[in-house]
């Protein structure tokens, strides 16, 4: 199974200001997971255009009823693969930082196992996050962390003005294989 992974798309107004090559590279993906800081519901709506959309709320996202966009935290079941999202990595347990800027994953316990299963209420394979706008791949003690950078606003590793990043997973079975995807390449 194909899973796109994207997060911070800011959009104002109806999410149709998502640049086409984010939906063109989307393309052939069996469902797309939002990681949070989207702004407004449009995104969802054009997001769904290519597949099936779950989010997560950012800081300043709108609710809404049903399953799409959950609070703060969902659990995903993708082949044999348990995925947590939240959008940032600190909510709502802390126990797991960022370093200054956003690069990389800091464990303030060694027990991170026991940190993510109290974060996502059940362990999880792969823990995907947002916020820091900047693309992450990590593993520790058998839980992969993603962060999918943000493709309209990217990080500091980006030209300014440039498009930035999002990730697709090959999932199957219990294995995964992450891309992170830079747009202006």
């Amino acid at each position: 199974m194909l899973v796109g992974v994207i997060s911070d798309t800011h959009s104002a107004g109806s999410g149709r200001d998502l640049p086409e090559t984010i939906l063109s590279h989307l393309s052939g993906v069996d469902l797309i997971l939002h990681c949070g800081d989207l702004e407004c519901l449009g995104v969802l709506d054009v997001l769904e255009q290519v597949a099936p959309v779950l989010a997560v709320r950012g800081y300043e996202d709108p609710i809404e009823p049903g399953d799409r966009l959950a609070n703060v935290t969902r659990v995903v079941k993708v082949e044999s693969v348990s995925i947590g999202m939240v959008h940032d990595i600190q909510w709502p347990i802390k126990g797991i930082l960022t370093n200054a800027d956003g690069t990389e994953l800091i464990f303030e316990d060694n027990d991170v196992a026991k940190i993510v299963a109290k974060k996502f209420g059940d362990s999880v394979d792969l823990v995907l996050f947002g916020d820091t706008h900047e693309e992450l791949v990590c593993e520790q003690e058998g839980v992969m962390f993603l962060n999918p950078g943000s493709p309209t606003y990217p990080g500091s590793k980006h030209a300014v003005g440039s498009l930035g990043t999002l990730a697709i997973l090959d999932i199957r079975g219990k294995v995964i294989q992450p891309q992170i995807i830079d747009l202006e390449r």
